[in-house]
């Protein structure tokens, strides 16, 4: 996937569309955008390792060791908004 093209929203619906299929919790209901995904058990160390994979192969973006963090993957919201700092840094 082009970064430079990826609009907005389209990584949002990336990473939720990932979070639905991919839990290992019942989230039919969907997940909120602000819902702790640690506390929740939506994420945990093996999920946040998996994620992380895939943005990164679906983004074309490296995720360094010491950016794997809770706020950066607390929620939908804050994961999103850190896939599009790395993407937008990667494009430059």
């Amino acid at each position: 996937m082009d970064a430079q093209t990826l609009e907005t929203d389209d990584v949002h619906k990336t990473i939720y569309d990932y979070l639905i299929e991919n839990s290992g919790v019942n989230v039919s209901g969907g997940i909120d955008p602000e819902e702790n995904l640690l506390d929740s058990g939506i994420l945990d160390s093996l999920g946040i390792a998996e994620i992380t994979e895939f943005v990164e192969k679906t983004f074309e973006i490296e995720i360094d060791e010491d950016e794997i963090t809770s706020q950066n993957y607390r929620t939908v919201t804050a994961f999103t908004a850190f896939c599009r700092e790395k993407i937008a840094a990667s494009a430059t």
